[in-house]
């Protein structure tokens, strides 16, 4: 069963779309709406009333609405707390559209504009998705999307000081980046070789909570970025394109 759902039918690929698309509107219009002073649960509504407007029966997983020292929390699922004004948000949720999920995670600065110690975290994990997106190709290993956005971000921690060794990086970016996904969020398949028709997400993250080993100016800065990337017989396709992942181009649809 685990390889059958691995590899998408056609028909499958159809209400995925639907649902990721509808997950895609979802985190735009969380983007125009956000503000400082809202609630994580004011921001949860706003994500699932737009899965509801848009015909998606349900959230594929209880919505993730993290900000400021909750960003830094994997699977954060309370959303009670208010968001200040320099707090990041981390938004990671998912439409279910008859029976397929969606998962796509944002990153949003409440006040609509990134601090420089935040964008260059930001900017750190963008630059590691995008090295494992470039990894999620028919016949390469399950991990090797994960392999390649390790080494940027190990790199990269250590070149703004927060490690001191490339293997620390684990405190910091302690999460594999892919999964499989279809009927469940995270869905079955057999971690190996990737075929056509695979879809998985690429989604690393950097988490730096409060009272870590390193300068407290990057305390309580999480970032992740989940993408549905569908594996093909040539390049991957990004089907979670519709929503902007660059950090000045969220920051130009938070102004809208």
């Amino acid at each position: 069963m685990a390889g059958l759902r691995e590899v998408k039918l056609p028909e499958e690929m159809v209400l995925m779309r639907k649902a990721i698309d509808i997950t895609c509107e979802a985190q735009n219009e969380l983007m125009r709406k956000l503000e400082p002073e809202m609630t994580e649960y004011q921001t949860e509504a706003i994500v699932e009333f737009v899965f509801k407007m848009n015909g998606a029966e349900h959230e594929g997983f209880p919505s993730i609405q993290g900000g400021g020292p909750h960003s830094c929390v994997l699977h954060y699922v309370t959303n009670r707390r208010t968001l200040g004004s320099g707090d990041l948000l981390v938004s990671d949720i998912g439409a279910e559209y008859h029976g397929y999920t969606a998962d796509v995670t944002r990153t949003l600065p409440a006040n609509g504009k990134f601090t420089s110690d935040q964008r260059k975290i930001y900017d750190l994990v963008l630059a590691a998705q995008e090295a494992g997106i470039r990894e999620v190709r028919a016949g390469n290993q399950f991990r090797a999307a994960h392999n390649a956005a390790t080494t940027v971000i190990s790199k990269g921690l250590k070149e703004l000081g927060i490690i001191q060794d490339e293997g620390d990086v684990r405190r910091y970016f302690m999460h594999g980046t892919s999964h499989y996904l279809g009927l469940d969020v995270h869905d079955a398949g057999s971690y190996g070789p990737l075929a056509a028709g695979n879809v998985i997400t690429v989604e690393p993250g950097i988490y730096i909570a409060k009272d870590s080993p390193c300068d407290p100016r990057w305390w309580e800065i999480g970032v992740r970025i989940e993408d549905d990337i569908l594996v093909t017989d040539g390049d991957p396709i990004n089907l979670s394109a519709g929503s902007p992942r660059k950090a000045e181009e969220i920051e130009a649809v938070m102004a809208e």
